[in-house]
Formats: structure tokens, sequence, C-alpha cells
């Protein structure tokens, strides 16, 4: 389960079909879900506050569910789940290539929608954690390989500081024993 509640949009003009699925999901997931009947608003509402999770009637009044669904994969890579009364094979195919995570074919049992939903959520959280913990481990290494070179200087002028030091040394000795001293580099 996620450190925050899942946020779920559904996108269904069906307004008995939102009350089953809201009281389902959020029984299911403790999740905050938003509910709206276009895909204008879903954009709308994706721009300023994005969701975890996508579910999405194939037939809305303004467009598809299959053109909502490239629309919301490229602003990010939120899962989106597409209900359809009966998709063709072509458009189920279609909305796989598009990166639909799943597509229920309607009326369709709502505890396999929950379990895929949760299947999904659970992947996409596990996703987004490997890339906090990517991108916290490169950020170290960076760190790491900076504080390295630092170090590296520094000792190169510690080691030219101890070679200057021998070398006036040595001919300090050679002066106070009366010897030649060797010419310095």
């Amino acid at each position: 389960m996620a450190d925050r509640p899942y946020k779920i949009m559904l996108v269904e003009p069906d307004s008995e079909t939102v009350e089953i699925l809201v009281a389902s999901l959020t029984r299911r997931f403790d999740a905050h879900i938003s509910c709206v009947v276009d895909a204008e608003t879903c954009l709308d509402v994706e721009l300023v506050e994005p969701h975890d999770l996508v579910i999405a009637e194939w037939e809305l009044g303004d467009s598809d569910g299959l053109r909502l669904a490239e629309q919301l994969l490229s602003l990010s890579d939120r899962p989106v789940i597409l209900m359809a009364e009966a998709p063709s094979a072509e458009d189920a195919v279609a909305a796989l290539r598009t990166g639909v995570k799943d597509l229920f074919c309607k009326p369709f049992a709502v505890g396999e929608l929950l379990d895929a939903a949760g299947r999904i959520l659970d992947g996409h959280d596990l996703k987004r954690r490997r890339q906090v913990k990517y991108h916290r481990l490169r950020k170290l290494v960076r760190r790491v390989i900076r504080e390295r070179r630092d170090l590296n200087k520094r000792i190169e002028l510690v080691c030219r500081d101890l070679v200057d030091a021998q070398r006036r040394l040595v001919n300090r000795v050679a002066e106070v024993e009366g010897l030649r001293p060797r010419p310095s580099k």
C-alpha cells in the first residue's frame, strides 16, 4: 500500500455506475476518488491535480476512452483502465498498444476491476519507489565522485608540499654539512 491514500479519477457518465464504483473503490483502497463525466474535464483536473489511476468509460460524450488514454499518457505515465460495452478486438489491441493497463467489458464483476486496480496501483507504486530510490542513489554517487575528486586534489597538494619540504630539508642538511646542495627541480 502507498504511504499516502491513492487518488483515483473515475470518468463515467452513468451515475449508477459511478455510485457503485466509488463505494467499492473507497472501501477497498481508502482512496480519494474524483468523478467527472467527460474527457475535457478529466484532462483539466489531471493537469491541476494528477491521480494515481484513471478509470474511464470508452464511450464519452465529447471523446472516446482511447483518445483520452492517449492524452493522459502523454501527460505522464499514470495507469489507465478502460471500461467498454462491447469493444472489438481491434479496439482492445489499440488500447493495449496505447498503454492502457486493462480493458473491462461491461457488465463485469466489480471485484475483478478492484483486483486489477490493486495490482496496477501496487505496480505503479513500486515503480515510483524504484525511481525515487534510483534518483537518490544517483545523487549519492555524484556526491561521492565529487568528494573523491576533491580529496584527490587535496592529497596531490599534500604530496607536493611533502616533496618540496623534503627537498628543502635535503638542501638544508647539505648546507649544514658543507656539501654542495643539489639543484632543485
